[in-house]
Parts: structure tokens; C-alpha cells; sequence
């Protein structure tokens, strides 16, 4: 019997993918922030809020959709928190406003939807083509069964397993570390996976 997270490519490509994926992340929010120490505190913030919370997601709602908005949430808090050390109160707003901006949002869709795009070939391809159907192309669930020839209880099977597939990769993404070895980081950056029940808050 196959196991739900055999790998579609090899190991040393899926390895490529998972720290290309944590340095797009982490990029772009140094690009936002000016600060890697910050972005990187940001990001593991987005990745325990996912990981922790991923099961929650409802059926019908898009995981590309609400993956952004956790996003958006990290980032919020952060600037929140920030306020809270500065003594100016029109700053803060200044900041906490910046992050609702139409174009940060698109920006936080387009860096979720490269994950996505990068990561779907490195899980089974029935997963990989569920989830490209249901997250990424906007398809009905009823029109995506069809195309599969399954019944909608059937994809939803499949969509729940291939999310879990999913959610097992962002947990790997999140441990890697290309400075300090894969999957085997003792930094402080590194997420240790017994942290992730009680830092989601």
C-alpha cells in the first residue's frame, strides 16, 4: 500500500524545493520589514498558525485564499506589536494600515501562490492535481469531480488527504535550515515541532 506521502521527486530535488520555498518566504518579508531577524520571527508565526490550524480550514474555502490571510494576520500582529514600543500613535496606525493596503495583499497572494505552485510537484501527483484544481485554478468542487470521474464525498476524501500531504511538506519547509542542515537546525530560527500546539495562540 502506497504511503500518503511518498515523494514524486527525488529526494535531493524535494530538499532543493523546501529551502527554496523558506527562502522565498522569508525574502519577501525582509523586503517588508528591513530587518531578516524580524522576518524571520514573522514567518515562524505564519508557519505555526498554518500548521497548528491547517484542519480548520473549511471544505469549500480556498487554502490559497486563507493561507494569504494568515499571512496578513502575522504581519498585522507584528506591526501591532511594534506600535505598542513606539511613542508615536499615529505611527503605529501608519503601520497597521500599510499592511491592509490592496497591494500588500496582492503581493502576500502572489508569494502564497508560488509556494503553493512549488510545492504541489513535490507531493504525490493525485494530490498535486486535486490541489491545482481545487486551490490554485478557482474550479468548483462540483466541476472538479466530474473531471475526475469521483463523487464529491470521494474528492473530499482526497482533498482532505491531500491538504494533510501538504501540511507534512510547509512542517518540513518550516524545520529547514540551509545554514545549519536540514531538518536538523538547533537555531533559534528553526521551529521545533513540539512548539507548534502552544505558540498559535
Amino acid at each position: 500500500m502506497m504511503d500518503d506521502y511518498n515523494r514524486a521527486l527525488p529526494s535531493n530535488e524535494v530538499h532543493e524545493v523546501i529551502v527554496d520555498v523558506h527562502q522565498d518566504f522569508l525574502h519577501f518579508l525582509t523586503r517588508r520589514l528591513g530587518c531578516e531577524d524580524e522576518a524571520a520571527d514573522v514567518l515562524h508565526d505564519f508557519y505555526v498558525k498554518v500548521l497548528t490550524r491547517i484542519g480548520d480550514v473549511r471544505e469549500h474555502e480556498k487554502l490559497r485564499a486563507w493561507m494569504r490571510r494568515v499571512l496578513e494576520t502575522s504581519l498585522i500582529d507584528y506591526y501591532r506589536a511594534q506600535g505598542k514600543k513606539r511613542q508615536s500613535e499615529k505611527e503605529h496606525h501608519c503601520l497597521e494600515s500599510a499592511s491592509l493596503d490592496s497591494d500588500v495583499k496582492d503581493d502576500l497572494d502572489f508569494i502564497v501562490c508560488m509556494c503553493l505552485y512549488k510545492l504541489l510537484p513535490t507531493l504525490k501527483p493525485e494530490y498535486a492535481d486535486i490541489l491545482w484544481h481545487a486551490e490554485l485554478t478557482g474550479e468548483s468542487r462540483e466541476s472538479i469531480a466530474a473531471a475526475f470521474n469521483i463523487s464529491e464525498g470521494n474528492l473530499r476524501v482526497r482533498l482532505h488527504r491531500a491538504r494533510e500531504a501538504l501540511r507534512k511538506r510547509l512542517e518540513e519547509t518550516c524545520r529547514s535550515c540551509p545554514i545549519h542542515g536540514y531538518l536538523d537546525c538547533a537555531c533559534d530560527s528553526g521551529a521545533d515541532q513540539s512548539n507548534y500546539g502552544g505558540a498559535a495562540g
